[in-house]
């Protein structure tokens, strides 16, 4: 296993699926616009304890691009598009698992180089 970072923030459990958790850096629960949170920053853990960070926005249609590759201590750093608002634990977690496949493709190409 690699070195973890992010070990300052929690992970939110509700959102474990297949091993993978996301982990919340900005509150999904501060609505800057006043009605919802549109965008933030967190990171996702998988099933190994290795961490990758995500920054976060919102699109019609999930999508991931690499910021950062991966490093020592983390397999990337990733933008995401979640598809919706978060105002609510189910939103999150829609999103969440919205755009698993897509971290779990990085998650695979970060460790087959």
């Amino acid at each position: 296993m690699r070195q973890r970072c992010y070990n300052d923030f929690k992970l939110v459990k509700e959102t474990e699926t297949d091993g993978f958790i996301y982990g919340e850096i900005t509150n999904h629960f501060y609505f800057e616009n006043g009605e919802a949170c549109i965008s933030g920053d967190g990171f996702v853990q998988a099933p190994d304890g290795s961490r990758a960070g995500i920054i976060w926005g919102l699109a019609k249609e999930p999508s991931i691009s690499v910021c950062i590759e991966p490093e020592v201590d983390r397999w990337g750093v990733y933008e995401i598009d979640f598809i919706k608002p978060i105002k609510t634990i189910d939103d999150l977690l829609l999103n969440f698992r919205t755009v698993l496949p897509l971290l779990k493709e990085a998650y695979k190409n970060a460790y087959s180089k």
